[in-house]
């Protein structure tokens, strides 16, 4: 495990994101780039667009990463915190042998089935990243989803054998502490990846509007996060995150 990130390991809480926000002053160490704290079980675990986040205990990999990235990266270039969270799991599961894609903004898929998502809480100085709460949730041993919106699946259903869940949580924080460190030397360096990892770049998808259903062609995204659409009648679109949702 990185020695740059301090873990904390509970056994059930209702919200990991929940408990780094209340707890931030004294969970942060100096001498660390992150703190991550992992529970078994959230009785209360969301996503994003308020969605509910099912696991059963113990068996899928639930943390949150607290991170005070100050003058490295600036409120303008936030996203690529989240281009650089999405592209170490997609990392961690290419050690496994999973290839993983990005579903925009940061959901983590295999094929039409959602693996990972991702939800991140952010604090500002002025021009800059005082502090983020990233929470991470991964499905790795779980089988039955009664309650998810999108088609999940998990590591085990993927590839047919039980994983060690605290091998994985290894194998995310070294990948985490790769692309984190490597964002705060170059913020930029991240887009590239991220943009060849977007699932449906350069495929003409169906997506959702507030005006309703529409065709168009992913040609990347925006530094500020934006995703660039290219419209059946050529127009070039960009939209800002909760504006538009690719149909799976």
């Amino acid at each position: 495990m990185a020695s740059d990130i301090l873990v904390k390991q509970l056994d059930v809480i209702d919200s990991t994101n929940r408990y780094v926000r209340d707890e931030a002053s004294t969970l942060w160490a100096d001498g660390y780039n992150a703190v991550a704290v992992t529970a078994k079980h959230q009785t209360s675990g969301r996503g994003q667009r308020r969605n509910v986040w099912s696991s059963e205990y113990g068996v899928n990999l639930l943390l949150s990463l607290l991170v005070r990235p100050g003058m490295s990266l600036e409120v303008a270039n936030q996203f690529r915190l989240s281009q650089t969270v999405a592209l170490a799991v997609c990392a961690a599961m290419r050690c496994y042998g999973i290839d993983a894609r990005l579903k925009w903004p940061n959901d983590i898929y295999v094929g039409k089935c959602k693996l990972a998502g991702i939800l991140i809480e952010l604090d500002y100085s002025g021009a800059f990243v005082e502090q983020a709460i990233i929470g991470v949730g991964l499905n790795v041993n779980q089988t039955d989803f009664p309650l998810m919106e999108r088609v999940p699946v998990s590591m085990r259903m993927l590839l047919g054998r039980e994983f060690v869940v605290d091998d994985v949580l290894d194998t995310f924080i070294d990948c985490f502490s790769n692309y984190y460190g490597r964002m705060k030397i170059n913020s930029g360096c991240v887009e590239a990846e991220y943009r060849e990892l977007l699932l449906g770049l350069g495929e003409k998808r169906s997506f959702v509007d507030a005006d309703g259903s529409f065709e168009a062609v992913i040609e990347g995204v925006a530094p500020v996060g934006h995703l660039l659409l290219r419209h059946i009648d050529g127009k070039l679109s960009r939209y800002a995150f909760k504006e538009v949702e690719m149909l799976i």
